[in-house]
């Protein structure tokens, strides 16, 4: 990882990058609010389809087997910070679980999942958090999915979380898998000609698994198991699906993951677990999904 050298980040103490100019909060704040408001949809997508849907709900499934089997939390509740178009809400609320969400904006819920705009709180994600710790709620599972990269000082946000998870309570964290072996081979060999994974503002930390174990035991959690996802970044090393240097094909790469994902996961649960675990283990694969415990 350490062969990657950028101007715009910097290794810190737990060994994940991050940019050496991070944006002030109120920066920030104006930034997500442009994005999450005034734009209204933000990043989220009208429209999936029923291979995509089903992909989300596998994703999910895998995730669920890894609380259900494997640490044996059963049903309780659950506090999905940045919960976008309510998948998990959804999931777990038919799962008997008592849910809550927080977001910037209740768009992607109101068009996928409705029913769950109840369990939604919408605003600023950090005003948010100091209301939920000022409740003395406390939850089994705090959901945190595409959040941590985003956050100026992950390291407070973790701890703070800490305080509103019950005793023996599970952190679900996924991040993207960035300054990887294979972007690092892919910036090597010319295949990419910059590390197309650092994004301003919206980026501020990069992890890998390593880096996120490190980070989370320093704010009190304990990692109980670790998996990643399909290495969508293979197509990278394939001139006719490069899709950094011919974006077209970007939508096809991401159809034959959803895909293959499914027919790895419809075979079994467990061994698609099983061998996105091993996937982590070899650095492998687009996103980090880690379990901790308190």
């Amino acid at each position: 990882m350490e062969k990657i050298v950028n101007d715009k980040v910097r290794l810190n103490e737990f060994g994940f990058y991050q940019l050496k100019e991070i944006p002030d909060a109120d920066t920030l704040k104006k930034y997500y609010e442009k994005k999450y408001y005034q734009d209204d949809k933000g990043h989220y997508q009208k429209q999936y389809s029923e291979a995509e849907r089903s992909f989300l709900f596998n994703k999910l499934e895998q995730k669920y087997f890894v609380i259900s089997n494997y640490l044996k939390l059963s049903k309780g509740k659950l506090l999905d910070i940045g919960c976008g178009e309510g998948w998990a809400l959804n999931f777990f609320k038919k799962k008997g679980w008592d849910v809550l969400g927080v977001d910037y904006s209740d768009y992607g819920c109101k068009i996928h999942n409705p029913d769950c705009l109840p369990q939604l709180i919408i605003g600023d994600i950090d005003e948010k958090i100091d209301e939920l710790t000022a409740s003395k709620d406390r939850h089994n599972i705090i959901w945190l999915d595409n959040v941590l990269e985003h956050v100026p000082d992950p390291l407070t946000l973790l701890k703070r979380l800490y305080t509103i998870t019950a005793p023996g309570g599970i952190l679900v964290l996924e991040v993207p898998n960035d300054f990887s072996v294979i972007q690092e081979r892919l910036l090597e060999t010319g295949r990419i000609d910059k590390p197309f994974w650092i994004a301003i503002p919206d980026h501020i930390s990069y992890f890998n698994n390593k880096s996120l174990t490190a980070l989370c035991k320093g704010a009190g959690w304990e990692n109980k198991y670790y998996m990643s996802d399909f290495p969508i970044d293979f197509n990278l090393f394939n001139d006719n699906t490069n899709y950094i240097k011919n974006p077209s094909v970007g939508r096809s790469c991401h159809l034959a993951r959803v895909e293959l994902e499914n027919i790895i996961h419809n075979s079994s649960v467990e061994k698609a677990v099983t061998l996105f675990h091993s996937y982590a283990d070899l650095g492998l694969g687009r996103q980090i999904i880690s379990f901790f415990q308190k």
